[in-house]
C-alpha cells in the first residue's frame, strides 16, 4: 500500500468515521430530542397557564373578601355598602353582588348593583337556578363548615344577560349561613383584569389569548392584531372561572411545533454542516500531505536520477582522461577522439549543473531578467544554428515555419534555455518518428513559439503535474528516460517570470505539442 494511501486511510479512521457514527447518532435522535424539547415547553408554557388562572382566582376571592363582611350591613334597601359601591364603581367587570338565605327562600332578595336593578329579568333566572341546586348549595355549605370557601359558577336557563353568575357561601356568625353571589361580565374581565397580567406574563416572547369556545373566536389577545384560532394555539387550558372560555398560549412568530421543527432542522443542517467541514478538512490536509510526500518521493527521485546523469559523463572523463595519461592511445586519430568524447561529456556535465542553478536561483527569485525586443524569427534561427549539428547528431530532422514579422519582449537568454529545453525534451520522448516541428504565430497580445514532436506523448492524468518541481511520469514509455525532472518546471518559470505562458496539447502515442507565449512588444 502506497504511503499517501495509508495516510488517506489513516485521516479517515481517525476524523471521519467518528464523525459520521456520531452524526448517524445524532440525526437518530432528533425526533427524541423534538419531543423531549416540546415537552419542555410545554411544561413551562402549562405552568404559565395555571399561574394565570390562578391569578383569576386570586382576583375572584380579594372582591369575595372585600365585599362579605358588608353583606350584612343593615342599611335601606335601595342603599348600597359604600365598600361594595367602589368596588362594583372601580370595575367594570363586576355588574352585581347579590345575598340571599339558604333557610328561607322567600327572605328577601338582597342585590347591590349600579347597573342592575331589583325588577331585571335576570334575578328571577337566579333565584330559580338556585333552587334548582339545592344539591350543590348544600355541598358549598358543607366546604365552608369545614373552613373552605368554594365558588362555583351558576348556569342560568335562558340567561338574558352576558353576565355570568358566581356563588359562594356567607357566613354569619357561627350557624348562619347565606347563598351570596356575583354578576360578572366575562369580556369585561378578560379585558380589565386578566389582561393586564397576560401582557405581564408574555413579554413579547409569548402570545397569550383568551379564547371564546363557542365560534372559535378571539376574546383577547397581547397581540393586537392577532387572531389565531384556539385550534391552532400550541397549547390551551380552560378558563378555570369560565369554562366557556380557554387560555392559549404559543410563541412569538410562530407556533411551538414550528419553533420545535425550526430547532430540529437548524441542529440537522449544523450537524451536516460540521461534518461538511470536517470533510472538507480532511480532504485539504490529505491533498497537502499527499503534496508533501509526492514532492519528497520526487526529490529522491531527482536526487536518483542527477546522481545517474552526473555519473555517466563523469565516468567516461575520468576513463578516457586514464586511458590518455598512461599514453594507452594506438594512434592519433583515436586520441582526438577521446578529446571530443571528454569535451562532449564536460559540456553534457555542465548542462546539468546550469540547469540546477537555473532552476534554484528561479525558484529562490534570484534570477535577474533583462527584457528586450527580440525578433523572434531571427531568434529562432539563430538557436537552431548553433543546435543543428546536435539534432542531426541524434538523428533528427525537424521543420521551422516562421509566422512573419513577429517582435517579443522577452529575456535572450531565457528565451534560448526554453527552446533547448522544448527541443531537448522533443529528442528524448521521441520513438520511431524522429522529427519535430517548430512554427511561430501571434495570439491576442502574445507571440508564440510551437515546439511538436511525434513521440510517445502525454496522458490527461500525467498532463496535470508535467511543469511541478521534480516530477516525472512513473509509467510508461516516458518513465524509462532518464532526467532531472526539472526541465518543463524551469520553462514554466522562466515563462511566467516574464508574464507569459505555457500550454501543452499531447495524446498517448502521437506526439506532444508545446506552446509558450510571450508578450508582444509595444513599442
Amino acid at each position: 500500500m502506497k504511503s499517501t494511501h495509508r495516510i488517506g486511510l489513516l485521516l479517515a479512521l481517525i476524523f471521519l468515521l467518528p464523525a459520521l457514527f456520531f452524526s448517524v447518532y445524532e440525526m437518530s435522535s432528533l425526533n427524541s430530542d423534538e419531543k423531549m424539547i416540546q415537552d419542555i415547553y410545554q411544561k413551562q408554557l402549562d405552568a404559565i397557564l395555571f399561574s394565570v388562572n390562578q391569578y383569576s382566582d386570586d382576583v375572584i376571592g380579594s372582591w369575595i373578601a372585600r365585599v362579605e363582611p358588608h353583606l350584612d350591613d343593615d342599611l335601606p334597601a335601595d342603599s348600597i355598602p359604600k365598600k361594595i359601591y367602589d368596588l362594583v364603581g372601580l370595575n367594570a367587570a363586576l355588574s352585581a353582588v347579590f345575598v340571599i338565605d339558604t333557610v328561607d327562600w322567600s327572605s328577601k332578595f338582597r342585590i347591590y348593583s349600579t347597573s342592575f336593578k331589583a325588577s331585571d329579568p335576570v334575578w328571577p333566572r337566579v333565584q330559580q337556578s338556585l333552587r334548582d341546586s339545592a344539591a350543590m348549595i348544600a355541598q358549598l355549605v358543607s366546604y365552608r363548615k369545614s373552613g373552605f370557601q368554594k365558588i362555583v359558577k351558576l348556569e342560568l336557563q335562558n340567561n338574558p344577560s352576558s353576565n355570568h353568575c358566581l356563588v359562594f357561601i356567607h357566613q354569619r356568625g357561627t350557624s348562619d349561613y347565606k347563598i351570596a353571589g356575583m354578576l360578572i361580565d366575562p369580556e369585561q374581565f378578560v379585558e380589565n383584569v386578566v389582561g393586564p397580567r397576560l401582557q405581564t406574563v408574555a413579554r413579547d416572547q409569548f402570545v397569550l389569548s383568551v379564547v371564546r369556545k363557542q365560534g372559535d373566536s378571539i376574546a383577547y389577545t397581547t397581540t393586537a392584531p392577532d387572531t389565531t384560532a384556539t385550534t391552532a394555539e400550541a397549547l390551551t387550558k380552560d378558563f378555570w372561572i369560565f369554562p366557556e372560555y380557554s387560555l392559549g398560549i404559543r410563541t412569538s412568530g410562530t407556533t411551538l411545533q414550528q419553533l420545535v421543527r425550526e430547532r430540529t432542522q437548524s441542529n440537522l443542517f449544523l450537524l451536516i454542516g460540521l461534518d461538511v467541514i470536517l470533510i472538507i478538512g480532511v480532504v485539504l490536509v490529505f491533498r497537502n500531505l499527499k503534496k508533501e510526500v509526492d514532492l519528497a518521493q520526487n526529490k529522491a527521485d531527482f536526487v536518483s536520477n542527477v546522481s545517474h546523469e552526473i555519473r555517466t559523463p563523469l565516468a567516461l572523463i575520468s576513463m578516457f582522461a586514464e586511458t590518455l595519461e598512461m599514453n594507452r592511445v594506438p594512434t592519433e586519430a583515436k586520441k582526438q577522439e577521446y578529446y571530443k568524447i571528454i569535451s562532449k561529456e564536460t559540456q553534457r556535465l555542465s548542462g546539468i549543473v546550469n540547469k540546477i542553478l537555473n532552476f534554484s536561483q528561479t525558484e529562490a527569485n534570484k534570477k535577474h531578467f533583462h527584457p528586450e525586443s527580440l525578433h523572434i524569427d531571427t531568434e529562432i534561427n539563430g538557436i537552431l544554428s548553433t543546435y543543428q549539428f546536435h539534432l542531426s547528431n541524434k538523428g533528427f530532422e525537424y521543420t521551422y515555419s516562421p509566422a512573419g514579422d513577429v517582435w517579443i519582449y522577452a529575456d535572450r537568454e531565457a528565451l534560448i534555455e526554453i527552446l533547448i529545453n522544448l527541443i531537448d525534451n522533443a529528442i528524448k520522448y521521441s520513438a520511431e518518428t524522429k522529427r519535430i516541428e517548430i512554427s511561430t504565430g501571434v495570439e491576442g497580445a502574445f507571440g508564440y513559439i510551437a515546439v511538436r514532436d511525434h513521440g510517445v506523448g502525454i496522458s490527461k492524468k500525467d498532463q496535470k503535474h508535467i511543469f511541478d518541481k521534480f516530477y516525472r511520469v512513473s509509467s510508461g514509455n516516458l518513465a524509462k528516460s532518464r532526467g532531472t525532472g526539472l526541465g518543463l518546471s524551469l520553462v514554466k518559470q522562466l515563462i511566467e517570470a516574464q508574464e507569459g505562458k505555457i500550454t501543452v496539447q499531447s495524446e498517448p502515442g502521437k506526439g506532444s505539442q508545446f506552446k509558450v507565449y510571450f508578450p508582444l512588444n509595444k513599442t
